[in-house]
């Protein structure tokens, strides 16, 4: 299970990661292009189809510049069998008033012509641009119908506010023109006019398409015009078919991804968070009065004993903070030290500036005990405090600089390695530590309060677990196909549905680890709230009234525990205000020294030294990567294609 939810968290952060850059590597932007802002409020197309099947086609766009600019360009796309013929006429107004003095780079390649035109000018302009080409062979001829297959517009850097696009020529009353902008966005409006047709499209997205699809009956001048590419079947009843298809088609996937998927994604979220939370439930921790005390603890256990067996905190785990919980390990190793002082295996003194402990050999220590301290003097019998703990010195700081200068992999291997030999050296030393706790807690017939989940909170566990996973795969999926299928900004909304499912994931799997580590085992109860109300009396101890402080004994084993709960201070303080010594000469030299808790946090050194240690063994050069884009197609597999942008 563990191996599960391991893979659960790099899954989510690749998915998220993955999400959230996706959209960026899928825009068909130029960096120089980005450098212009601009907008493109609209855009005017009028194509007049003649007698004899070819086209006049004219754009009109209007850009509106929030910067300096050097152009705009435009293309148009010959894929699907289409001839542009002669130069297309380029002209420009800016500001209202016509500009001559443009030129105009063309470019002719196997898939149209793109125009460059160099219209330098200023932010705040308003620039309308307007193109008219020349267009042979744009229908398809059949024995009964003549076809438009076309898209006009299909690659801008930027969207249009409106889109209106007159189609004129031919008969048309008779004949149909259907117009398309994407399975996902808003239909285009069409309109029949007595020369032709009106489509007109609000907020056309960058790379929108609109796809124009459109018949008329076959006259004799296209029929005679036309000999050589005139095909000889009908396809009056396909064309209709294929409208009548994409009509279903968009319903059907308008339907899945805006109505099936979402509720199959959320069916699966609320079952997620139903089985979470009967995991939750079941291993909830009871809730105990604040106000109870108890003045006395309830066993005379050692600080580390203490911290596995009441709060489940290993030493070696929680140094190197792959375990969590109430107990800080500065504090755990703070209270071993004075709990070592009070029982005689060390005695503390102060010469001059200097604090110094020693270590005392007599018998009755422990294992783990004796494991900790040699973690402490490093072999010695006596330390000042600023030597504590020295055998896992790392000098970070110097060594980042090391191996930033380091010139060969050698090199900066062999400073990685002072890291991992540092941070092994540590977390084999905490782990003879900790399993010498597990021996002490069986030595004592200590019972295990903690239990492991029962197999129906494991049940309940994966399939909430397998619940999420679904969801945030079938987001991701939906994103993935919207984007590189369909070009659609429904992706983004998916993307907004992943996150906070994310998120929730995250949150749970944070949860339930913190469960399973502090699961208490309901016959234990009792032993956890003595303890409970043990460290409510060590908290309250700085508002005792003088005749409570005398009703405690044993100060120096509640000092003890005070600075394992992080109380050290404020006991101390009490302790001097109401001049309360310690029956330890030594532990009560230490509570009035000048600077007693100063001392103790030096033992932070230890906690930086792990640290550094993990930091050093994975120094790593920076690296830099880049990523591409893809684009789709279109409805009824037209050709052309239409883009530009500005410059």
């Amino acid at each position: 299970m563990k191996k599960i939810l391991k893979g659960l968290v790099k899954y989510v952060a690749f998915t998220v990661l993955l999400a959230c850059f996706l959209p960026l590597s899928l825009q068909h932007v130029q960096a120089d292009e980005d450098e212009v802002e601009y907008s493109l409020p609209s855009y005017v197309g009028h194509l007049s189809i003649h007698d004899d099947g070819n086209a006049t086609f004219t754009q009109e766009v209007t850009y509106d510049f929030d910067s300096d600019y050097k152009g705009q360009y435009v293309t148009l796309g010959k894929i699907g069998g289409y001839s542009i013929m002669d130069d297309p006429k380029v002209s420009a107004t800016v500001n209202g008033k016509e500009k001559t003095d443009i030129t105009v780079e063309k470019t002719d390649s196997y898939d149209g012509i793109k125009l460059k035109v160099y219209n330098s000018g200023s932010d705040g302009d308003r620039v309308v641009l307007k193109v008219t080409w020349q267009i042979q062979q744009l229908l398809n001829l059949y024995s009964d119908i003549a076809v438009l297959n076309w898209f006009p517009i299909s690659d801008w850097d930027k969207g249009f506010g409106q889109v209106d696009f007159t189609v004129d020529g031919l008969d048309a009353s008779q004949g149909e023109l259907y117009a398309h902008a994407g399975y996902f966005g808003k239909d285009p409006h069409v309109k029949r006019t007595a020369t032709g047709y009106q489509v007109h499209v609000d907020n056309l997205p960058a790379s929108g398409k609109l796809e124009l699809h459109a018949y008329w009956p076959m006259t004799n001048t296209l029929r005679e015009n036309n000999q050589a590419y005139l095909l000889n079947k009908t396809n009056e009843a396909d064309f209709l078919k294929k409208e009548r298809n994409i009509k279903e088609s968009k319903e059907k996937f308008r339907h899945l991804f805006y109505v099936i998927l979402p509720l199959v994604i959320l069916s699966f979220v609320l079952v997620g968070i139903f089985c979470y939370l009967i995991v939750l439930y079941s291993t909830r921790t009871p809730s105990f009065p604040r106000d109870a005390r108890l003045y006395e603890a309830p066993q005379d256990l050692a600080p580390l004993v203490l911290a596995k067996n009441v709060y489940n905190q290993s030493f070696d785990k929680t140094g190197l903070k792959e375990e969590t919980g109430p107990l800080k390990f500065k504090h755990m190793v703070q209270a071993t030290i004075l709990d070592l002082i009070d029982r005689g295996y060390l005695t503390f003194r102060r010469e001059g500036d200097s604090n110094i402990l020693t270590r005392i050999e007599k018998e009755g220590l422990s294992s783990f005990e004796g494991s900790f301290l040699d973690m402490l003097f490093d072999a010695r019998m006596e330390i000042r405090d600023s030597e504590m703990f020295s055998r896992y010195y790392l000098d970070k700081d110097a060594l980042d600089k090391q191996f930033k200068s380091a010139r060969t992999s050698y090199e900066r291997e062999a400073i990685r390695s002072q890291g991992k030999r540092v941070k092994y050296q540590f977390t084999n030393d905490g782990y003879q530590v900790a399993k010498g706790v597990e021996k002490e807690e069986f030595a004592l017939g200590l019972p295990k309060i903690y239990r492991d989940f029962s197999a129906k909170e494991k049940t309940f566990n994966i399939l909430g677990v397998a619940a999420l996973v679904l969801s945030m795969m079938l987001c991701s999926l939906s994103t993935l196909f919207l984007f590189a299928a369909f070009g659609s900004g429904l992706g983004f909304y998916y993307i907004l549905g992943l996150l906070p499912i994310a998120g929730l994931t995250v949150l749970f799997w944070f949860l339930v680890k913190r469960r399973r580590q502090r699961c208490l085992d309901a016959t234990q109860i009792s032993t956890y709230y003595q303890w409970h109300s043990f460290k409510n009396m060590i908290k309250s101890i700085p508002s005792f009234k003088k005749s409570e402080l005398e009703s405690v004994i044993l100060w120096n084993r509640i000092l003890v525990y005070a600075t394992l709960y992080g109380q050290a201070k404020k006991v101390s303080d009490v302790l001097k205000r109401y001049n309360i010594h310690l029956s330890n000469p030594s532990l009560d030299e230490f509570t009035y020294s000048a600077i007693p808790f100063i001392m103790l946090n030096n033992v932070n050194y230890l906690e930086s030294y792990v640290s550094a240690s993990d930091t050093v063994s994975s120094f790593s050069i920076n690296s830099n990567s880049g990523s591409g884009g893809f684009g789709g197609g279109g409805f009824s597999g037209g050709g052309g294609g239409g883009g530009g942008g500005a410059f």
